[in-house]
């Protein structure tokens, strides 16, 4: 077995795209008139069941997980789950957790198949997501959210490009975009934003300086949902949205989710999974995680949504 071992550290993603959802339910509920109903309609426009599923409606103060996954996903390519965050809401305890899976990280499926968490997208949608989450973590997921991950770059855009106050000058290189990035306030657009909100490696405070980042960026969408301007793009917005959003959160139980998880949603606990990589005996490389790490996580899930 040719071994790459190493000890990670629990890979966040792109937080932006498992916060984006309830993001827009918090600026949604700033917006009034024709603009609230304009966008209302658009965030009943891109409800998707679960199959095979009926869905109980959402009872007030009730514990619950909700799984937001970011995808990779083109013309004529299933694509693949790229970000999956489990967060958990307990608004009787005013706590919430958040578990981002590392997509390498190697699960069994329903057949019995081992395979990448992030492969379960491409064999069967949002339902192999859920259901192999489930059963990896000993959890029940009624609710989820997905976006497409270029849909953050286009909801920039579509509200005109955002401002923030960039802690310390950073280079970015990758095929789409080269930039630099100078300290203080600077104006990005999506393909600007989308390279401020992922860069880690140059940044000292690592991932938490990610963190910090794609807060910023994703404030700053959400003033500009709630701004005054909203209705010059409110267009352009509600097709950023139909076209990359899909959840069975309706509009009511996402505002619910909002209020009663406030406190909660602002001081989230991240949990994370320690363990080691390498390339398995079928010649694929696999994020192992620790038995330790995933009994602390379940742990630490199941007395959240029990309390």
């Amino acid at each position: 077995m040719k071994s790459r071992r190493r000890k990670r550290r629990p890979r966040i993603g792109w937080r932006i795209a498992s916060v984006l959802l309830l993001m827009f339910v918090l600026t949604i509920s700033a917006t009034t008139g024709y603009a609230f109903l304009q966008l209302k309609h658009t965030a009943d426009g891109f409800i998707t069941p679960l199959k095979g599923q009926k869905k109980l409606p959402l009872e007030v103060m009730q514990p619950v997980n909700v799984l937001l996954i970011g995808v990779d996903e083109r013309k004529n390519d299933p694509g693949r789950a790229d970000a999956i965050m489990l967060l958990s809401f307990n608004p009787k305890t005013k706590q919430a957790t958040s578990l981002s899976i590392p997509r390498d990280m190697q699960v069994t499926i329903e057949n019995g198949e081992k395979t990448k968490i992030n492969h379960t997208y491409a064999y069967g949608g949002v339902e192999e997501t859920i259901g192999t989450v489930e059963k990896t973590f000993d959890v029940s997921i009624p609710y989820y959210a997905k976006i497409n991950m270029d849909g953050l770059i286009e909801l920039v855009d579509a509200v005109g490009g955002v401002t923030v106050d960039n802690p310390a000058a950073f280079s970015w290189n990758d095929r789409r975009l080269q930039k630099d990035y100078a300290e203080g306030k600077i104006e990005l657009n999506g393909l600007e934003a989308s390279g401020y909100a992922r860069m880690r490696k140059q940044d000292p405070l690592g991932d938490m300086g990610r963190q910090i980042r794609q807060r910023q960026v994703l404030e700053a969408v959400g003033m500009k949902l709630a701004g005054p301007n909203i209705l010059t793009n409110l267009e352009k917005i509600s097709g950023v949205l139909k076209n990359n959003f899909s959840t069975n959160v309706t509009f009511s139980e996402a505002a619910q989710l909002a209020q009663e998880n406030q406190t909660g949603f602002e001081n989230l606990k991240p949990l994370k999974l320690d363990g080691e990589g390498y390339i398995a005996s079928d010649g694929v490389w696999y994020f192992f995680a620790s038995e330790q790490s995933m009994e602390e996580a379940k742990q630490a899930i199941d007395k959240l949504i029990k309390s």
